[in-house]
């Protein structure tokens, strides 16, 4: 293609309507799973994403981000793009050339970040999360906040065994954010019962119900997913 030919052809794509815009975003992203072999074709005959293969190469990923020493993370966890580049390493925009990408380009790498992050959930039903337990015995996928080139507060993710990483970077988010809702529980009750004398010992026998059956959810539940249930 002649330059002037390329130039004209970059003038289009920068004067797109949003909806052809993201149309052709679309028709990028199709390609991208394609390139990488994250397609599939169903029994109608029409090519769709294979989450499969994709959440198998991501999987294959975090699997080389292995971290035990709390002091390694800033090293060895994954960043989004960092992620992305290992999934998606054919993808313009996976050599850092973001200056250099049109807009369809642009649009086509931060949705392929999405998709190569979204599946490490670190929940228990995540995607990612259920294939490390299904293959690695000890290993949890985590997600937390670490510095990264001098920046704080960057998300990552890792795998690890660690003791004091699963409880610090694994539960302990977890922990708080049960504290943080028992307390907007209590403070929504104490409002209530401020505002209506007449219901507030009603409120404080549903908080009080309310925090015990989650206790003893949580403790069944976990006896029943650990198998630690000797009854």
């Amino acid at each position: 293609m002649s330059t002037d030919a390329m130039s004209t052809a970059a003038e289009q794509l920068q004067n797109l309507d949003e909806d052809a815009l993201q149309e052709a975003i679309e028709v990028g992203v199709d390609e991208a799973y394609r390139s990488h072999g994250y397609t599939k074709v169903t029994e109608d005959g029409e090519e769709v994403h294979d989450k499969t293969a994709l959440h198998e190469a991501i999987y294959a990923a975090v699997k080389t981000a292995i971290v035990n020493d709390p002091k390694d993370r800033s090293e060895k966890a994954l960043t989004h793009g960092v992620l992305a580049k290992k999934v998606f390493p054919n993808t313009p925009g996976a050599n850092d050339e973001w200056d250099e990408l049109d807009p369809v380009q642009r649009g086509v790498w931060e949705q392929v970040v999405k998709d190569a992050w979204n599946p490490t959930n670190p929940n228990f039903s995540g995607p990612v999360q259920r294939l490390v337990g299904e293959r690695d015995d000890k290993l949890v996928l985590v997600k937390t906040k670490t510095t990264v080139g001098g920046t704080p507060g960057v998300d990552v993710v890792y795998l690890t065994s660690s003791e004091e990483l699963i409880f610090s970077d694994f539960i302990g988010p977890l922990k708080s954010s049960v504290r943080r809702a028992a307390e907007r529980l209590a403070k929504n009750a104490a409002l209530v019962s401020s505002r209506n004398k007449e219901l507030s010992a009603k409120t404080g026998r549903e908080v009080d119900s309310g925090m015990k059956a989650a206790a003893s959810l949580a403790k069944s539940t976990l006896e029943l997913m650990s198998g630690t249930n000797e009854s």
